[in-house]
């Protein structure tokens, strides 16, 4: 059986953290997978490799700051590098942004604001309109990304419950690297999200796809992470499922 973390500090009034287990639940029974996830709290986190190894599939929860930023970030790194399929929603998102500027692009004090105020390479800083309960129409940069074959298109709604974001000033930092595949970004360039190329499944998205209750947009990329966990040879296109609800 599939194994899946949960990474990040349970909350259980919170509702995008209700909604993980449920949406993972609700995609493995539609598409008949056998699959068993596990929430872990940060600072109970074991990132050795014997332990993380165990785990088929990675997802970086909404709720920051992290009570151990550093348990998470190793974790972020290990399914990036390792090719482990991994999803982070907001502050998961927010973390793998951090991950990627430190490891990858070199930026060693990056850091979000939220996390450290003096850092001196704010990649995540708080938002000049916050984002708290709030939706945006966002556009896919690649039409063949797996995010764009997954929603079936190249735009998508995407909505929040945060009030910090990427810091733009490193937007062609991260643009310009030759491992991102695509980015998510709203009408006027605000970047939402991004994929990693050359990677079963590195995704992530400072909305929260859980809350898209619809199903017909951002939930869609819930089963595209599940599917890539379970290794499922057939393709991450929109299809109709049997209760004929679209993911």
């Amino acid at each position: 059986m599939k194994k899946i973390a949960i990474i990040g500090d349970y909350n259980q009034n919170e509702e995008s953290h209700c909604l993980i287990m449920e949406s993972i639940k609700d995609v493995a029974e539609e598409i008949q997978g056998e699959l068993e996830a596990q929430w872990i709290m940060s600072d109970a986190l074991d990132v050795s490799e014997e332990h993380l190894k165990l785990f088929d599939g990675f997802w970086f929860s909404p709720g920051s700051p992290y009570k151990d930023t550093k348990n998470v970030l190793s974790a972020i790194q290990y399914a990036r590098e390792n090719g482990i399929p991994a999803l982070g929603t907001c502050a998961g998102f927010q973390h793998m942004v951090i991950e990627f500027a430190r490891n990858v692009l070199g930026l060693y004090s990056a850091d979000s604001e939220e996390n450290d105020t003096e850092c001196a390479d704010a990649v995540i800083v708080k938002l000049s309109c916050t984002l708290m309960n709030k939706k945006e129409r966002l556009e896919i940069s690649d039409p063949n990304s797996i995010l764009a074959r997954t929603v079936g298109g190249n735009e998508l709604i995407g909505e929040y419950r945060c009030n910090y974001g990427f810091h733009e000033a490193y937007r062609s930092a991260f643009q310009n690297s030759n491992l991102i595949t695509t980015i998510v970004e709203t009408k006027n360039g605000c970047f939402r999200g991004f994929e990693l190329k050359e990677h079963p499944f590195f995704i992530g998205t400072l909305f929260i796809p859980q809350l898209d209750f619809s199903r017909d947009s951002s939930y869609r990329i819930i089963k595209s992470f599940v599917k890539a966990v379970l290794d499922m040879e057939e393709d991450l296109f929109v299809c109709e499922c049997k209760t004929g609800r679209k993911l």
